[in-house]
Parts: structure tokens; C-alpha cells; sequence
């Protein structure tokens, strides 16, 4: 499985296509052991969708609770 590089920088204007890139290979990786191992093509996209939509909210949640702990420390 291909290595996942890192970013060249910190502020290239398109950092997140690299990033996209970077991913790619092993994104189509998961994708299509999923596919072989009997799910439908629908549906493996449907569950990556879902996957990073929960990463996502998962992140914003704790970056959310990181900002209110200091707030609810003090009660």
C-alpha cells in the first residue's frame, strides 16, 4: 500500500487538493476491498460519506467541549 506523504507546506493555495492526492491511493484502496469483499459500489460510497461526515462532527464537537471546559471547570 502506497505511503500516505505529507504536506509540502503549510501554506500552499492548494493544500487541501494535495492532500486529497496524498489520500487517493488508499482511499481507492478501501473502496475497492469493500466493493470485493461483496458490498455494492453504492454502498461503500454511501459509508465513506457517512465516515467522514462523523470524523468531521466528532472533530468539531471536541474542538467545541475544548473551548467550553475551562468555562464548566469554573462552575
Amino acid at each position: 500500500m502506497k505511503r500516505i506523504a505529507p504536506p509540502s507546506t503549510t501554506r500552499h493555495p492548494d493544500r487541501f487538493l494535495q492532500c486529497q492526492d496524498a489520500m487517493a491511493d488508499r482511499f481507492t484502496d478501501v473502496a475497492l476491498s469493500a466493493v470485493d469483499a461483496g458490498w455494492k459500489p453504492e454502498e461503500v460510497a454511501a459509508a465513506l460519506v457517512e465516515l467522514a461526515d462523523h470524523l468531521m462532527l466528532g472533530m468539531i464537537s471536541n474542538r467545541d467541549l475544548k473551548k467550553d471546559l475551562p468555562f464548566l471547570r469554573r462552575r
